[in-house]
């Protein structure tokens, strides 16, 4: 049976002069912890500054907002605030202008018609500040193993956790959760039922924000979470330096210290070094982060940001104009992104540099790649309950669904027939088990649903694990191929081969010597002409040595491919 979320009761104030007097209250309190939420989708996000206009009639908000489709709050917003010992809620708010390309971001709206006070224990949240650590483990079904996440804000009716994105987008609005467990460092524990409210992306890297509403079941909410409330209070007022005169001791909950189960489960979770090798691994994680954004957003059936979305592809082009090599290697150092994400931007990226010398391709390049931006992103939508976060949802091209048809109402039309059609051409290729489906588009469109279909193929059996495709080399890959394609895909993968070489930038060759090393450049005979040595076989010591041709006959000649995947590396 399902439980009951139950809100804190509020006193509602709909008198005009005494809204606008709370409002401006607001202003003249720096620490009001203004955030905003979306009525439509219930994420909320930090208010960083705002301004009272137009004879405090109209209201213009600065936001912390990324990757966002320019109708999100169309439906309005509501604002939430702490006043002193009050929580605030405003709401009967229209919503007048949204300028997405304003630095940071600007919503005006109009004066709130009404605004609910409520007792701050009930409704504000308490953050977590710098050194506070919480772990959360989530069970998001009773017959799969607890998650774990980050703690992030609690209140007495819910909380906010920090979860690895590849768990935290298949969840959906109003789900009820198996189990959420709250952990503190000195043992304490609190188990909750609970309802997830929002989700939307983390500020860090590959993580998502999930909000939680606690569900009434006994006299939980109304014992522990006061009482880890007040202490959590208390820690934050000692590490402010409220403690120095010693009147207030820190708090009880986060004693422990790193050697406690809590703080070794959470730097397990927080270990991973990032690659930054490269220039160009920021601006691809920024395309992960809108692709991330763009997969919630079809898991919980709204629009898609087709204007971020549409920067993501310019940008992609953009880096392969700037330094192909450096590209095409930083391609392949997105491994903390969930594998689907992943997936898209490597085939995007692939597929723009194989086409880019077609003149009757080149001039809808943007389309083209945006639609390999998202060709599987349709895969989240149709996420069953059985769906494990460690399920790659990449399409198995010898076994693929029709999640491509939502994703393509989701796309709309493009500004153009052409680019319409190439978007189309694009994701129908990569959705289909014959190849002789391309021969009912137009002749360019055929060739492009060809050339994408090359791309994905590769990659899938590069990357392995997806159905019955094990990992290969490239060769490997290439040479499969090569017998199991009609002649017209044959064209298209000799294409990519004269490009990518037998040896690929970003992929991993044994030297004679027993030293294996990554692929950072081709010469112009398109053997690799610089590499990066990251181990000898005969040790476990990783190395970082960056070497050019003159310098090869140190470890030897690069004698055949090698399998990632065989020796747990990965390229940075």
């Amino acid at each position: 049976m399902r439980t009951q979320v139950v809100d804190a009761p509020r006193i509602e104030i709909n008198d005009g002069d005494r809204v606008a007097s709370a409002f401006e209250a607001m202003q003249e309190r720096p620490y009001c912890d203004l955030r905003l939420e979306c009525v439509a989708t219930g994420e909320r996000f930090d208010i960083q500054e705002f301004r009272i206009e137009a004879a405090g009639q109209r209201i213009r908000l600065m936001i912390d907002v990324l990757g966002l489709a320019r109708d999100r709050f169309a439906a309005g917003v509501r604002l939430h605030a702490s006043l002193g010992t009050e929580a605030l809620l405003f709401s009967g708010i229209a919503v007048e202008q949204f300028s997405i390309e304003a630095d940071p971001p600007e919503l005006i709206i109009a004066k709130p018609e009404r605004v609910y006070v409520s007792n701050k224990r009930e409704s504000t949240r308490v953050r977590l500040v710098r050194g506070m650590r919480a772990l959360v483990q989530l069970q998001v079904h009773e017959n799969q193993e607890p998650i774990d996440a980050r703690l992030m804000d609690l209140s007495l009716g819910g909380c906010g956790i920090e979860i690895e994105l590849r768990s935290g987008m298949l969840l959906t609005s109003g789900q009820q959760v198996a189990a959420l467990l709250i952990e503190f460092p000195n043992g304490t524990r609190a188990s909750m039922a609970a309802v997830v409210r929002h989700v939307q992306m983390a500020e860090r890297n590959a993580y998502a924000y999930v909000g939680f509403a606690f569900a009434t079941s006994g006299g939980i909410r109304q014992t522990e979470v006061p009482a880890l409330l007040r202490e959590m209070e208390r820690e934050i007022a000692f590490r402010a330096g409220q403690g120095r005169n010693h009147m207030i001791q820190p708090s009880r909950l986060f004693i422990g210290g790193a050697e406690s189960p809590v703080a070794v489960r959470l730097d397990q979770q927080e270990k991973a070094l990032y690659a930054s090798t490269t220039s160009m691994v920021g601006p691809l994680r920024q395309i992960a982060h809108t692709l991330g954004a763009a997969a919630i957003a079809l898991r919980h059936g709204r629009e898609l940001p087709i204007d971020e979305l549409e920067k993501c592809a310019d940008t992609l082009c953009a880096l392969l104009a700037e330094d192909r090599p450096a590209f095409l290697y930083a391609l392949c150092c997105l491994t903390e992104q969930p594998a689907l994400l992943h997936h898209c931007i490597v085939v995007a990226g692939r597929l723009a540099d194989l086409v880019q010398t077609e003149e009757t391709l080149v001039r809808n390049l943007r389309d083209i790649v945006l639609a390999a931006l998202v060709h599987d992103l349709g895969n989240i939508r149709q996420a069953g309950p059985q769906t494990a976060a460690s399920d790659s949802l990449i399409t198995d091209p010898s076994a693929p669904t029709n999640s491509h048809v939502e994703l393509n109402k989701a796309l709309g039309s493009a500004g153009s027939w052409a680019a319409s059609g190439a978007r189309r051409a694009v994701i129908e290729g990569l959705n289909s088990t014959d190849a002789a489906d391309a021969a009912n588009l137009p002749v360019a469109l055929a060739a492009l649903a060809r050339a994408a279909r090359i791309v994905d193929l590769i990659e899938v059996k590069t990357r392995g694990g997806i159905g019955a495709h094990e990992a290969g080399t490239p060769l490997e890959v290439f040479r499969s191929l090569y017998h199991s394609c009609d002649e017209a895909d044959r064209e298209w993968l000799q294409r990519y081969m004269k490009r990518q070489g037998i040896y690929p930038i970003g992929s991993l060759v044994h030297c004679s010597s027993g030293f294996l090393a990554w692929v950072l450049r081709l010469g112009d005979d398109g053997q690799p002409a610089r590499i990066r040595v990251v181990r000898s076989t005969d040790s476990s010591r990783r190395l970082n040595q960056i070497l050019g041709r003159a310098d090869f006959a140190q470890i030897g000649k690069i004698d055949e491919p090698a399998l990632p995947q065989r020796f747990g590396l990965k390229p940075f």
